[in-house]
C-alpha cells in the first residue's frame, strides 16, 4: 500500500500543474527521432517478485533521410533484453538462446532503403519492420508506451527481419505488401539451412476511418527431424479510428509455433480508446491466448483498463490497472512516454 500512496503523491502534482500545448514538427527531408518509454508497477500480490519496480520499456533512436523524391532511408536502434534464460532439470539457470549483451542491449531494429519506383509500386530492402503487427496494429493501438500489442506481447512473430519487400498500393484504399525475409529475426544471421519466410499483408479501407487487414506467412521446417514442422501464420484485424475515438480487434493463429510440430498458438485481442475531454483518454484492452500441444491446452487472459493524460504533445502519461490470469496477478502501473 505504501507504494500506491507514493505513486499517487507523485502523479497528482503532474496532473495539477498548468501545461501548454506544444507542437513538435520535423523536417520532411531529414530528421533524427527518438522514443523513451518508462514506468513504475506495483503488484497487489506479494508472491510476485519483485512486488514493485521501476521499469524501462523502450529506448529508440533513429534517423530518416529523403535522398530524392523517390529514394529514402531510415535507420533505428532499440534497446531490449537479448538473452533468454530457462531452468534445467536440476532447477539451475541455463541459457536458452544467447546473443551477446545485457538486459538493456542496443540492437539494430530497422535499417531500410525505400525506393518509390512509381506512385503505386515501392521496393524496400534491408532490416525491415514486420508487417504482421508492427507497421499497422502498433500505431493504430497508439499506446505502445503502456504496453505492446497482443502479437508482440506473446511473441507470435518477429518484430523485424532482414529481407526484401514489395509494396503495391492503389491510392488510400488498398495496400498489398509481399516480403521474403531470413526468418531469424533482428538478432541473428540466416541459419545454415537458408530457409526463408514468405509473407503477404493486405490492407483495405472500404470507407473513411475503417481499415481491414489480412496477413499470412509461411516458413518451411528448419530441420528434417520429426519434432519439426512447417510454420504458417494467419492474422485478421479490423479497426475504426477517428481523431477522438478508436476501436480494434484481431484474431491470430500460428501453426507449429517455433517450427515445433503440433504446437499451435491462437488468440484474439480487442481494444478501444476515447479522448473524452481535453487531454484525457480512457482506454481498455482484452487479450486472450491459447497454446495447444498434443498433450495439453492452456489459456491465458490479459486485461488493461486506465486513462491517459497528455500534458504537452508527444509527452504522454498513464495510470492503469492490469490483470494477468496466469497466477491471478493484479497490477497497477504508471507509464510515461516521450517522443521527439
Amino acid at each position: 500500500m505504501k507504494y500506491c500512496i507514493t505513486l499517487i503523491l507523485f502523479l497528482v502534482p503532474i496532473l495539477l500543474l498548468p501545461q501548454s500545448s506544444q507542437d513538435v514538427t520535423k523536417d520532411k527531408e531529414s530528421y533524427p527521432f527518438a522514443q523513451i518509454f518508462a514506468g513504475f508497477r506495483y503488484g497487489f500480490k506479494d508472491t510476485y517478485k519483485p512486488q514493485a519496480a521501476f521499469e524501462f520499456d523502450q529506448g529508440i533512436i533513429g534517423y530518416f533521410h529523403q535522398l530524392s523524391p523517390k529514394v529514402s532511408g531510415k535507420i533505428m536502434f532499440d534497446v531490449t533484453r537479448t538473452t533468454n534464460f530457462t531452468l534445467d532439470s536440476a532447477g539451475q539457470s541455463m541459457v536458452d538462446y544467447y546473443f551477446e549483451g545485457s538486459k538493456y542491449t542496443a540492437y539494430l531494429k530497422m535499417a531500410e532503403i525505400k525506393w518509390d519506383i512509381t506512385d503505386y509500386l515501392a521496393l524496400r530492402f534491408g532490416q525491415l519492420l514486420n508487417t504482421q503487427y508492427l507497421t499497422f496494429q502498433d500505431p493504430f493501438w497508439g499506446y505502445r508506451y503502456i504496453d505492446v500489442t497482443f502479437q508482440e506481447l506473446f511473441r507470435l512473430g518477429q518484430p523485424a527481419d532482414f529481407g526484401v519487400q514489395v509494396d503495391v498500393k492503389a491510392g488510400d484504399k488498398f495496400l498489398n505488401q509481399f516480403s521474403v525475409v531470413n526468418g531469424e529475426g533482428p538478432f541473428r544471421y540466416q541459419d545454415l539451412n537458408g530457409k526463408f519466410i514468405f509473407s503477404n499483408n493486405i490492407q483495405y479501407t472500404p470507407i473513411k476511418n475503417l481499415t481491414l487487414k489480412l496477413y499470412g506467412d509461411y516458413g518451411p521446417a528448419i530441420d528434417t527431424g520429426a519434432v519439426y514442422g512447417d510454420k504458417w501464420v494467419i492474422s485478421f484485424f479490423a479497426g475504426y479510428k477517428t481523431s477522438k475515438f478508436r476501436v480494434g480487434g484481431e484474431y491470430d493463429f500460428v501453426n507449429n509455433y517455433g517450427w515445433s510440430e503440433g504446437k499451435d498458438h491462437s488468440g484474439f485481442s480487442f481494444f478501444g480508446g476515447w479522448n473524452f475531454i481535453g487531454k484525457f483518454d480512457v482506454l481498455a484492452r482484452w487479450d486472450h491466448l491459447q497454446t495447444k500441444t498434443p498433450s495439453e491446452t492452456e489459456r491465458l487472459d490479459y486485461y488493461i483498463v486506465g486513462f491517459q493524460y497528455e500534458p504537452v504533445k508527444m509527452f504522454t502519461t498513464s495510470l492503469n490497472f492490469r490483470f494477468l490470469s496466469e497466477d491471478s496477478l493484479p497490477f497497477i502501473y504508471a507509464n510515461f512516454g516521450l517522443k521527439f
